[in-house]
């Protein structure tokens, strides 16, 4: 008879064990697979993170962030150190509850307890597929070292990040193949979607889209798509496909579920004790995925199984960190929270805690003060839990305020969504209390809440309308066109619509930007003649004239982007409601008639100066550095200067770039709107985006992992060891004397792990980029893509 068994040996069910085998239990862990299988099938060399990082980790077991093989063996060391009694492989096939006793049956037999705890996560109940020939020896769902294949024929079924990344490391030695259910890579990071593009573009890997495994013999698998069947080779196949909660297992069990929901988290108590007395669930089969989570989880239930008074450890952060503002226990103050904040109101708890957790509270915000200011580069969302706030926009004529908000109500979602400057300014009108929630939190908030995706999307629409077109009119009048608009997403280089279509649509910008272009007659090739960022709108030319039934020009995504697209007949409706707005259009249309004829003109003449520059991404980013080669000498000033700034390691290397006429691009950051080497950093916070707009490396934060040099697509940033300057000899010391010296070159002494670097914008040091200030002939200058547009007649509505 045991105190406690502890069904799962990962991290969540050894912290349980060891805690409370630490209070002088009889333990005993029942393991189907191996210790920490979770990690133990993860790829060799994976990085694993200790998230969230605000939150302490208590647990007898050690954990930080770490690869996969020092996980593993610190955490067998840990279990062997408490003499944790382990018995494994051993399935669990079924719990009863008799009196104050729990019998485990397990396929080697029975053990009794006075409570259970399962920790079984979600990862050993991996979907399977249900075809003919799935369970062959040859499909397998764990891929744990890609390095073992070797010239083989490998089928992957998913497309998921997981999926993706055994297929990359696959496709080195063998030739891979992917089935993917969806019409293209849906759920990728940035960074594997470009990978990926590019194996599949080199042959290395096949894909098959829209399609499903008919089903799978020896050596061979048939692949269903729309209107044919392919027999494909397959050596091995590989499914990762998902897991799910074992929910059967658990309902047999007697567990109960919030609801029918097969997502709905089980019914837990504060002490993650289920509605079975004794039986309690921790970690991601009771909805908490990260490990650590898990890990303080296992500690707490052991702790109150001990008698001992504990409470989570995130609940004094929540109470007096992030609600110190309010009163009552941490439930009630997060029952007011969801009662203030419709926004939050329907949001699971898990989800409200990491919310809680990751935002930073402003709880004593004065009347008129500037929370914001327009043109200051933070995309964070704020909520207002008490005072209100008004949301303006200078003009020419002084401030145009066109929102004021209170209690319950967020701003800042704009930016949130565009990933561009705040085009608006937001000040406080009464003392505030706001929360602030950090980008990534409402990211994953919006992937697992729908109805806060809903609500922020219909928000932007209205703020958009407000912002760009129609600033005095009704809320209500915007909610309605809002409830109708639909959100279009395009890939880079994607037509929205081309010359010669029906126009019975008008758009606005939401995200990225569009290159409006006409096809010249000279040599039939595409002239750009207009460039959209976020905010503009396109479509009403012929709209707002009935003698242009057809559109005048095709229209084009220059990079990832979204557009919200509103029909003829909610056009029509703005116009009659608001008639300066169709007045305001027909001037600006006008003006850009005249000036997009001037452009097609000279770029026609001019060899496609533009189109050539945005169909090479060189106005991805924020702050491009370019070079007038007619004023440049060659003297490398610019490059010397870099390299003085930063401790001998320049970040420009001017020979490098590309040409564009007159217009050198050379290889410096430039600091990209959708910078794809923010996408996965592992720590989270070492490359950043500070307020200013600089993309950011922080050389203490940096793991050297190189992933943001590997995904920046325009190799802006390098992977070197700690700089230290080459040998000098003497006439190095008189060049200097008499103003000819020359930087001391980058000086890689091998020593210690490669960090990341780049173009920081001289940030800090007062006098802007050093490459620019000291050009001496002004050959040297940065410019955002609006500025540069507007420069040269493009863009400029």
């Amino acid at each position: 008879m045991y105190d406690v068994i502890v069904v799962g040996a990962g991290p969540a069910g050894l912290s349980a064990a060891c805690r409370a085998k630490q209070n002088g239990m009889r333990v005993l862990v029942i393991e189907k697979g191996e210790v920490a299988n979770t990690i133990f099938d993860y790829q060799k060399g994976k990085h694993v993170m200790a998230e969230p990082p605000m939150i302490p980790l208590r647990s007898d077991v050690p954990f930080t962030a770490g690869k996969r093989e020092f996980l593993l063996k610190s955490w067998n060391e840990a279990a062997q150190a408490a003499g944790i009694e382990i018995k494994r492989p051993e399935e669990v096939k079924a719990i009863a509850k008799s009196g104050d006793q729990f019998t485990v049956t397990t396929d080697r037999g029975e053990y009794q307890a006075a409570s259970v705890v399962l920790a079984i996560g979600i990862q050993g109940n991996p979907r399977r597929l249900t075809v003919p020939g799935a369970s062959l020896p040859h499909v397998s769902t764990k891929l744990s070292d890609p390095t073992l294949y070797e010239n083989e024929h490998i089928l992957m079924v998913g497309a998921g990040d997981a999926a993706i990344e055994g297929v990359l490391a696959l496709c080195e030695k063998n030739r891979v193949a992917v089935v993917n259910r969806s019409p293209e890579f849906f759920r990728l990071k940035d960074a594997l979607f470009k990978e990926m593009t590019q194996k599949v573009e080199m042959k290395q890997v096949s894909v098959y889209h829209n399609a499903g495994v008919e089903r799978i013999e020896e050596g061979w698998a048939y692949i269903t798509m729309p209107g044919e069947t392919v027999k494909v080779k397959a050596d091995l196949v590989f499914l990762r496909i998902g897991a799910e909660i074992p929910r059967p297992f658990l309902e047999r069990i007697g567990v109960k579920f919030a609801s029918s929901n097969p997502t709905a988290p089980p019914v837990l108590t504060k002490h993650y004790e289920t509605n079975i007395p004794g039986l309690f669930m921790i970690g991601a089969v009771a909805g908490y995925g990260l490990i650590k989570q898990g890990m303080n989880q296992g500690y707490d239930v052991a702790e109150y199984l001990a008698g001992h008074d504990v409470e989570p450890v995130e609940e004094p952060i929540i109470r007096e960190q992030r609600l110190g503002m309010l009163r009552g226990t941490t439930e009630e103050r997060l029952s007011e929270v969801r009662a203030a904040i419709s926004l939050l109101a329907d949001v699971e708890d898990p989800s409200l805690r990491e919310v809680m957790l990751a935002s930073t509270v402003h709880s004593e915000v004065k009347a008129r003060t500037a929370i914001y200011r327009e043109d200051h580069f933070s995309d964070s969302l704020f909520v207002i839990l008490s005072g209100a706030v008004k949301i303006s926009r200078p003009t020419p004529n002084g401030e145009e305020v066109f929102a004021q908000l209170g209690r319950g109500e967020f701003f800042g979602e704009a930016s949130l969504v565009s990933g561009q400057r705040r085009s608006e300014k937001a000040k406080s009108v009464e003392d505030c209390v706001l929360f602030e929630i950090p980008r990534r939190a409402v990211l994953r908030l919006l992937n697992a809440e729908p109805s806060v995706k809903r609500a922020i999307d219909e928000n932007f629409i209205v703020r958009a309308l407000q912002l760009y077109l129609l600033p005095d009119a009704q809320l209500t009048f915007l909610r309605s066109l809002a409830s109708r608009a639909v959100t279009c997403s395009y890939k880079q280089g994607e037509t929205v619509y081309k010359a010669g279509d029906a126009s019975d649509e008008f758009y606005l910008v939401r995200s990225g930007s569009m290159k409006l272009s006409k096809r010249s007659a000279t040599d039939g090739r595409e002239v750009v003649v207009n460039h959209l960022p976020v905010g503009r709108s396109f479509g009403e030319v012929e709209l707002l004239d009935p003698s242009r039934p057809k559109r005048q020009v095709t229209v084009s995504a220059t990079k990832a982007s979204e557009v919200i697209r509103f029909k003829r007949k909610d056009f029509v409706q703005m116009l009659e409601f608001y008639p300066t707005l169709g007045e305001r259009l027909g001037r600006q249309v006008q003006e850009m008639l005249v000036r997009s004829a001037e452009v097609f003109a000279r770029e026609v003449a001019g060899d496609h100066l533009i189109n050539r520059m945005v169909d090479s991404g060189v106005f991805e980013g924020t702050d491009v550095l370019l070079i007038d080669e007619d004023k440049c000498i060659r003297c490398d000033q610019c490059v010397q200067a870099c390299a003085a700034t930063h401790q001998g390691q320049t970040r420009l290397y001017r020979t490098e770039g590309k040409i564009f006429d007159n217009l050198l691009v050379p290889s410096s950051c430039r600091h990209c709107e959708h910078a794809m080497c923010l996408s996965d950093c592992p720590p989270g916070n070492a490359i950043f985006r500070n307020k200013s707009g600089e993309v950011t490396i922080d050389p203490v934060r940096c793991i050297g992992c190189g992933n943001c040099s590997k995904n920046c697509p325009y190799g802006n940033i390098f992977m070197v060891h700690p700089a230290k300057p080459a040998p000098r000899g003497p006439l190095d010391r008189l060049l200097d004397l008499i103003g000819l010296g020359r930087h001391s070159p980058l000086y890689d002494a091998g020593d210690g792990e490669k960090k990341a670097i780049k173009c920081d914008l001289c940030q800090g040091l007062g006098h802007g980029p050093s490459c620019v200030r000291i050009c001496p002939t002004g050959a040297a200058f940065r410019v955002s893509p609006n500025e540069y547009f507007r420069r040269i007649g493009v863009g400029g509505r």
